[in-house]
C-alpha cells in the first residue's frame, strides 16, 4: 500500500542551505542577482534537483526555468513556484524556500508513487527582485505583461537591461515569446516568507494571502525662485522647499487617514547648494492599497492639495490591486485546517509573481513568518519549523486544489 505523499523537512532544510552556498561572496553577502553568473548556478543547481526526479526542465525565453512532472490527465498543469534571484547582499529565504518548497512537493509525490490528474510544474522565475529597472520580469513576460521598453532602461548597475540579457544568453528580440496563453495553467501556489511582522506580532504560523496592493507613483514638482540665501530677506523669498514641507506631511496623515501606505522615498532639490534658496523641488510620491477606490479618493486628495501649493502633479506608475482566486484560497484553508496548523487572511503589500500569474490563471500565496519584519537582508531569517510548516501547507494546498479542480 501507498504512503501518502508527506515534506522531508531535514531534506528541505537542506536543500535551503545548499542552495544559500550558491552566491556567497567572500564576504559571506549572498549575491545571486538576475541573469547573473550566480543567478544562473542557482537554477542549475534546482533543475539538477528536479532532473533527478525525473521531470522534464526547459528554459523560456525570458530566462523562467520550468520542470514539468506529468500527470495522469492531459489536462493544464498546477503551477508551484517562486524565484532564485535575490538582491544585491540578500538573504537566505526570500524567494529560495518557496523553490525548495516546491521542490519538496515534488520529491514528496515521487517518494510515495504519487500522479496527480493534472501534470504539475515547478517555475523557477527569473527576475522576480526589482534589478532590472523593476521587479517579476520574468513572470511578467509570461503573463504578457512585459514593456520592451525596459531593455533599455539601467539595472541595478547602471548598465541596461538589454546587457544583462544578452550576457546571459538571451535574445531581447525573442524575449517577450515567453507569453504563455491565459488558461494554460489550472491554478498557481507560491510559498514566500511574509517580509514584514504580522505573523510573527501575532505569534501565528501562516498566512494566506487574499490579495496584492494596488500600487501608485506620482511625480510632485513645486515651483520658486532661487536666489542667495544670506542676502534675501525671508519674506520675499519664494522657498520651493518650504512651498512642499506641508505637502510631504499631508502625505503621512492622508495615508493613516484611509488605511493605507503612503511614502515619499524620493526627494530633489534643485539647485542643491546650502547657500542657495531652493528653485525647485521634485518628489516622488508612492501610494499602496488593496482597495481601488480607496486609492482613488486618495489620488484626488493629493491632486488637489498639490496643485492648491502651485505644483505640478502626475502619474508615472498606477498598478491595480489583485485578488487571489477564493476558490485557492479556500483550498490553503482546508488544508491548514486538516494539519491543525493555525492561519489567518492576510494582504501582501509587497510585489510577488503571482500578482503576475493572475492574468493566467487562479492564483493565491501562502506566507510564513520573518523574524522581525526583516527581509532583502543578510539578517532575514525564518525557523526551521516555519518553513518546514509553509511546504506541509503548500503539498496539503497542491493535493485539496488537485480535487477542486
Amino acid at each position: 500500500m501507498r504512503s501518502a505523499p508527506a515534506i522531508d523537512g531535514a531534506r528541505l532544510l537542506a536543500d535551503l542551505a545548499a542552495l544559500a552556498q550558491i552566491g556567497r561572496d567572500g564576504d559571506g553577502s549572498l549575491n545571486r542577482i538576475a541573469y547573473s553568473a550566480a543567478d544562473q548556478a542557482g537554477r542549475a543547481w534546482v533543475a539538477a534537483q528536479l532532473q533527478a526526479l525525473g521531470l522534464r526542465v526547459r528554459t523560456d525565453a525570458a530566462g523562467n526555468m520550468i520542470g514539468w512532472y506529468a500527470g495522469t490527465r492531459d489536462q493544464p498543469p498546477i503551477a508551484l513556484g517562486s524565484h532564485t534571484d535575490t538582491v544585491p547582499n540578500g538573504g537566505n529565504y526570500d524567494g529560495a524556500l518557496g523553490i525548495v518548497a516546491a521542490l519538496a512537493c515534488v520529491r514528496a509525490l515521487h517518494a510515495a508513487g504519487v500522479r496527480l490528474r493534472h501534470p504539475l510544474e515547478v517555475i523557477n522565475f527569473a527576475a522576480e527582485e526589482a534589478t532590472m529597472a523593476g521587479g517579476t520580469t520574468g513572470s511578467q513576460a509570461m503573463a504578457g505583461l512585459f514593456n520592451p521598453a525596459i531593455f533599455d532602461k539601467p539595472a541595478w548597475d547602471g548598465r541596461p537591461v538589454r546587457a544583462h540579457l544578452l550576457a546571459a544568453g538571451l535574445d531581447p528580440a525573442t524575449f517577450t515569446t515567453a507569453q504563455r496563453a491565459p488558461g494554460s495553467l489550472a491554478a498557481y501556489l507560491e510559498l514566500h516568507i511574509e517580509q514584514g511582522d504580522l505573523l510573527t506580532t501575532a505569534a501565528v504560523p501562516i498566512g494566506i494571502v487574499e490579495g496584492f496592493v494596488g500600487i501608485r507613483r506620482y511625480t510632485v514638482a513645486f515651483p520658486g525662485y532661487a536666489n542667495h540665501a544670506g542676502t534675501t530677506p525671508m519674506q520675499r523669498r519664494q522657498d520651493a522647499l518650504v512651498a512642499a514641507a506641508p505637502f510631504i506631511t499631508f502625505v503621512r496623515d492622508l495615508a493613516i487617514a484611509h488605511g493605507i501606505v503612503g511614502t515619499i522615498g524620493t526627494l530633489t532639490v534643485s539647485p542643491g547648494a546650502p547657500n542657495v534658496i531652493p528653485g525647485r523641488v521634485e518628489l516622488i510620491v508612492e501610494i499602496r492599497g488593496i482597495d481601488a477606490a480607496v486609492l482613488d479618493r486618495v489620488e484626488a486628495a493629493l491632486a488637489e492639495q498639490a496643485r492648491g501649493a502651485g505644483a505640478h502633479f502626475a502619474t508615472v506608475v498606477s498598478k491595480a490591486p489583485v485578488r487571489a482566486d477564493a476558490r485557492v484560497v479556500g483550498a490553503l484553508s482546508t488544508a491548514c485546517e486538516a494539519l491543525g496548523i493555525a492561519a489567518i487572511p492576510m494582504v501582501s503589500s509587497a510585489g510577488h509573481d503571482a500578482m503576475s500569474l493572475a492574468t493566467l490563471c487562479p492564483q493565491a500565496m501562502i506566507f510564513v513568518p520573518s523574524q522581525g519584519g526583516v527581509s532583502h537582508s543578510p539578517d532575514e531569517y525564518t525557523t526551521p519549523e516555519d518553513c518546514v510548516n509553509g511546504a506541509r501547507v503548500l503539498l496539503a494546498g497542491l493535493l485539496q486544489l488537485e480535487e477542486l479542480l
